[in-house]
């Protein structure tokens, strides 16, 4: 018993061996085909042996057993597979010394099934043309040295053939499986890349937004101090600028730690379960960016529980980019937006005056990251400079996909205090 962990080490050892030397060949080779392979190749050569009558008793050709086996052995053993030729010229070599020895058997000699087995092998590790060339070789010594009846010379040469048929086949379809498992592997990377990058998307805009009201805030109470000393009008700003700070950490924190572990644990005591924001919060996100002092004027038309929630979040995060920017580039200016919700499309367009001096730039990673989501949802949009170049235009038109009641719909939820 105490050799069992051993035995079994070993055999582990030695599987994975196998299986990686044959991955240099670009094939899936489980471990059970050479081993398969081996025990055919050898059990045959040995009754052929017998039916030779080099075993019992023995005589100097039972050698050409070991000629047989030396492949076998390098196959298991060896860092590298032995080279094809070599291979051929070893059993062949083996097969011929034992074929020159009068057949005593009273029934089909077996030794034909040996190279039948070595050409197969050789087939699917090396390729159908190196298979060919050994299967030629082996069907010369058949023809040349068996001294067989027409009929079992043609069985002999069709089982060859079958050989080689048998080894492509092998090969095709270990081949076939290496192809489907490097596009798994690639799939999986890329859904890996899609979900980095929808993250980095989402922090993006929790902290874009935060900061860019944040400062809203600050500027604010910078001017009530400056220019009224307006002490309890500075502190309410203040204490909006910190409370959405506060949010903010809350809402990276919540999102990073369920990312960390796919659940609820790590997440600060006291927080609760929420959706993903939809259309139906983008009224509460302007209200918020004209309480932080933007001047904005935003209209909706149509019904936002009309769009599904992918669809909503995604115009929320692109409203929420938009205000951001405007906040962040031109806080000083009016801008004005409106969100048209029909049967067929929903259209947004939000636009500001383009300060004096600004340097425009559509390439940053906000708009990358709009253009992103809505390329995803199959919609258009267009970021830029108007024709006159006076005013900042980002427009948005995106078909109607269905409803935010649809049954079985999918809610992507998050972590938020």
């Amino acid at each position: 018993m105490s050799d069992s962990p051993v035995v079994w080490r070993t055999a582990v050892r030695l599987r994975d061996h196998i299986e990686s030397k044959a991955g240099r060949f670009g094939l899936a080779y489980p471990w059970w085909i050479p081993v398969t392979a081996t025990i055919a190749l050898l059990s045959s050569a040995a009754v052929g042996a017998g039916q030779h009558g080099v075993l019992l008793p023995p005589s100097a050709p039972a050698l050409a057993l070991l000629l047989i086996a030396t492949p076998c052995v390098t196959h298991f053993f060896s860092p590298q597979w032995m080279a094809w030729w070599l291979e051929a010229l070893l059993v062949t070599s083996g097969v011929a010394w034992l074929l020159t020895q009068p057949f005593s058997g009273d029934t089909v000699d077996v030794l034909p099934a040996t190279l039948m087995v070595m050409v197969g092998e050789i087939t699917t590790m090396s390729g159908t043309v190196r298979g060919l060339l050994a299967a030629a070789a082996a069907a010369a010594l058949v023809v040349w040295l068996g001294d067989y009846r027409s009929d079992l010379t043609l069985l002999y040469l069709g089982a060859l053939v079958f050989g080689v048929v048998f080894g492509q086949m092998l090969r095709w379809m270990m081949r076939a499986l290496v192809a489907e498992q490097t596009a798994r592997a690639e799939e999986r990377q890329r859904a890996t890349l899609d979900e980095r990058q929808r993250v980095a998307r989402e922090i993006h805009d929790l902290v874009a937004h935060s900061l860019s009201v944040t400062m809203l805030h600050v500027t604010g109470a910078r001017r009530s101090l400056a220019e009224d000393a307006d002490i309890p009008d500075a502190i309410d700003a203040l204490t909006d600028a910190e409370r959405i700070g506060r949010q903010a950490m809350a809402d990276i924190r919540s999102t990073v730690s369920v990312l960390a572990d796919g659940s609820t644990t790590g997440a600060a005591a006291g927080d609760v379960l929420r959706p993903l924001p939809t259309a139906r919060d983008i009224p509460e996100l302007v209200a918020e960016v004209r309480g932080a002092g933007l001047d904005l004027d935003f209209a909706v038309d149509g019904d936002l529980t009309a769009l599904s929630d992918a669809t909503g979040l995604g115009l929320y995060r692109v409203v929420q980019e938009s205000l951001s920017n405007i906040a962040k580039h031109a806080p000083g200016s009016s801008a004005r937006g409106r969100l048209l919700v029909t049967a067929q499309q929903t259209h947004l367009s939000i636009v500001n005056p383009i300060p004096v001096g600004a340097r425009l730039d559509v390439g940053g990673s906000g708009v990358t990251g709009m253009t992103s989501r809505v390329t995803q949802l199959g919609g258009d949009l267009h970021v830029g400079p108007d024709d006159d170049g006076l005013q900042w235009r980002v427009d948005l038109a995106v078909p109607m996909r269905g409803t935010g009641s649809a049954p079985h719909r999918c809610v992507v939820r998050r972590l938020l205090p």
